[in-house]
């Protein structure tokens, strides 16, 4: 499960995600859908990163951003999975709609709630796992129905997108630039703290 765990804010993210959509790969998704509401496609950077204007229903901004990348030609036709909800304890919604696959990409895009940082993420499924789990959850189109050579090759591409924007590591986590002034002001590279733990060390 090759993945890439790396700090970025919503500046850092804008390349990154302009690198997604000109390379062209693979269709955008979000994770999960508003209740009752159509799984989103996103077809644009402006489209991704307008999710971080939106907020909780207790009014908090959103940090997190959760995308699923579905790799073309290297899947069985893609379609959301309908999640049934209880209405008693989700303000009467009845559904929702999940990106759902075996061989999906996780895209993971966190920016700074107040003075700390959660890392952003991708990962996807290796053959060998997903074919482990597959008879837990038999309503999917089985692991052998994915390409997971090109799913690997496309994951591979992806990470390499966002460590050639790397400036520093941090425990193993690549630094990216605008992460790192955030580091040098006194924000937290969860869960790594400024004057507690040794800072990030400059790549090159």
């Amino acid at each position: 499960m090759p993945n890439c765990d790396f700090y970025a804010t919503l500046k850092d993210h804008e390349p990154v995600v302009n690198w997604l959509f000109s390379d062209a790969a693979c269709h955008v998704y979000e994770l999960s859908s508003d209740y009752e509401q159509p799984l989103k496609q996103f077809d644009s950077t402006a489209e991704v990163l307008d999710q971080f204007q939106r907020r909780f229903p207790a009014g908090q901004p959103w940090h997190t951003v959760h995308l699923q990348l579905c790799v073309l030609g290297a899947s069985p036709p893609f379609t959301p999975r309908r999640v049934e909800l209880d209405p008693k304890v989700c303000g009467g919604a009845r559904f929702r709609y999940e990106a759902d696959g075996w061989g999906l990409v996780q895209l993971y895009l966190t920016v700074p709630r107040g003075d700390r940082l959660e890392n952003s993420h991708t990962n996807h499924n290796s053959l060998k796992r997903a074919e482990s789990w597959a008879g837990t959850f038999k309503n999917r189109p089985p692991p052998e129905s994915w390409d997971f050579k090109r799913i690997t090759a496309f994951s591979s591409r992806l990470n390499r997108a966002i460590r050639a924007r790397a400036v520093a590591k941090i425990g193993g986590r690549v630094v990216l630039e605008d992460a790192l002034k955030l580091w040098d002001h006194g924000t937290s590279l969860a869960p790594y703290v400024p004057g507690e733990h040794t800072g990030p060390v400059p790549i090159g």
